[in-house]
C-alpha cells in the first residue's frame, strides 16, 4: 500500500474515532465499547476499527458483551497466554479484550476472531459434531494456524474460521468449502449449534 494513501487512511479512520467517540455503545442490547488505553493513535485506530467492524455483525452474535481496548490487562501477562495474542475472550465475563499497543490496524480482525470464540462458547458450537469433521486442506491459512490441541484446537478453529468469513470469505470460501459453508448458514440463520448443524446435514443430502 502506497504509504501516503496509508497515512490518510489511517487519518480518516482516527477522525472516525473522534467523532463517533461519544458513542461507545453499539445499538445491539448490552453491548458496550470501552477504551481503556486513552486517545493515542493506537488506541483511537483500534477503538474506530472495533466499532466499524461491530455494525457489520448479527446482533445474535454480540447481546450483551462488553469490549475492552486494554492492552495493559493482566491477563495478557499471564502465563499461560501465548506471546502473540492480541485478543481475548473471557467466557465468565462475556467480555472481550483487545490490544492496541501492537498491530492496532488488525483490532477489527481480532474483534471479530473473539466474538468467534464467543459464538462457539456461549451458542453450544462446542457440542457440534458436525463442524468437527469438515475438512480443512493442510495447505491452506487454517491448516497453517498454530492450533492447540483438543476442545480448544476447534474453539481456535472455528474463532479464526468465523474472522475469516467476515474479513476475507473468498478465501475461506477456496481453501476450506466445507467450513465456508457452515459459517455461510450460521450467519445467515443466526442460529444455534443444533439449527447450524441440521441445515448443513440437510444441505448436504438434498
Amino acid at each position: 500500500m502506497d504509504p501516503g494513501f496509508r497515512s490518510r487512511l489511517i487519518a480518516a479512520v482516527i477522525l472516525i474515532a473522534v467523532v463517533c467517540s461519544i458513542f461507545s455503545a453499539s445499538p445491539v442490547t448490552g453491548f458496550h465499547l470501552e477504551n481503556r488505553d486513552g486517545n493515542g493513535t493506537e488506541a483511537a485506530l483500534a477503538e474506530a476499527l472495533v466499532l466499524q467492524q461491530s455494525t457489520k455483525l448479527r446482533d445474535e452474535f454480540m447481546e450483551n458483551t462488553t469490549v475492552y481496548i486494554d492492552s495493559k490487562n493482566e491477563l495478557f501477562k499471564q502465563p499461560d497466554a501465548p506471546g502473540n495474542m492480541n485478543g481475548l475472550y473471557i467466557p465468565e465475563e462475556n467480555a472481550i479484550y483487545i490490544r492496541s499497543d501492537r498491530d492496532a490496524a488488525r483490532a477489527d480482525e481480532v474483534f471479530v476472531q473473539q466474538v468467534g470464540y464467543r459464538v462457539y462458547h456461549t451458542m453450544g458450537f462446542n457440542e457440534s459434531t458436525v463442524f468437527p469433521t469438515l475438512d480443512v486442506n493442510p495447505d491452506s491459512y487454517l491448516g497453517h494456524l498454530d492450533l492447540p490441541s483438543g476442545e480448544e484446537r476447534e474453539a481456535a478453529l472455528f474463532a479464526d474460521a468465523f474472522m475469516l468469513y467476515h474479513v476475507s470469505p473468498e478465501l475461506l470460501k477456496k481453501d476450506a468449502p466445507e467450513v465456508y459453508t457452515y459459517m455461510d448458514l450460521l450467519v445467515e440463520s443466526g442460529g444455534d449449534r443444533a439449527t447450524v448443524d441440521d441445515l448443513y446435514m440437510h444441505r448436504q443430502s438434498g
